[in-house]
């Protein structure tokens, strides 16, 4: 019965993290030909917000205070070309690209890439690896508090739920877990007794 709660609660918490994504709004308006308006309302609080360049330089960062955000750039002194805003919370990345010209920039709706992130649980001798339905393909590696690998696999995209594995062999001590999907990275730790 408590297992059954508890995988109530968390499936109804991925719905309404989905909720609050699903209706989340981002604008970009170009003012005056002189700035740039970001816009975004029902967001998560303590979402990480940062544009990146094409070269893969941090531009700007900021976290999300309450459920909205907003934010004037010079469009001067924004790069031109393609940068990335990345919208990272517990759960969930979202890239959104942004095309930058001299007199404008505009986001390129269609093309965002969102991740969701596995979870993990420790009980009893076993990892419980939560997936979400339609996740991307990720490669998972765990190596221990020495950095020596002791477990490598790839998850596909047809494994959805809950993918578990036996922990009992492993000596005590801290490990830690990545999980890969299209060149990002996403970190668990764990601690075996």
């Amino acid at each position: 019965m408590t297992k059954m709660i508890a995988a109530m609660i968390l499936l109804a918490s991925g719905f309404l993290a989905n909720a609050n994504e699903n209706e989340r709004e981002i604008t970009l308006k170009t003012e005056n030909s002189k700035s740039v308006v970001l816009d975004m309302k029902n967001i998560i609080a303590g979402t990480d917000i940062s544009i990146w360049s094409q070269d893969g330089q941090l531009l700007y960062q900021d976290e999300v205070i309450g459920d909205s955000y907003t934010r004037v750039f010079n469009l001067q002194k924004l790069e031109k070309g393609e940068l990335a805003l990345e919208l990272e919370n517990e759960g969930r990345l979202v890239i959104l690209p942004i095309s930058v010209s001299e007199t404008s920039a505009v986001l390129m709706r269609g093309k965002e890439v969102a991740y969701t992130k596995p979870v993990l649980k420790v009980a009893n001798g076993e990892m419980k690896v939560f997936l979400s339905e339609g996740h991307k393909c990720f490669e998972m590696s765990m190596n221990d508090q020495y950095g020596a690998k002791v477990f490598n696999e790839n998850i596909s995209k047809n494994e959805n739920g809950i993918k578990r594995y036996d922990i009992t062999n492993l000596s005590g001590g801290k490990y830690n877990i990545k999980f890969t999907a299209d060149g990002r990275s996403f970190y668990h730790t764990i601690i075996v007794k």
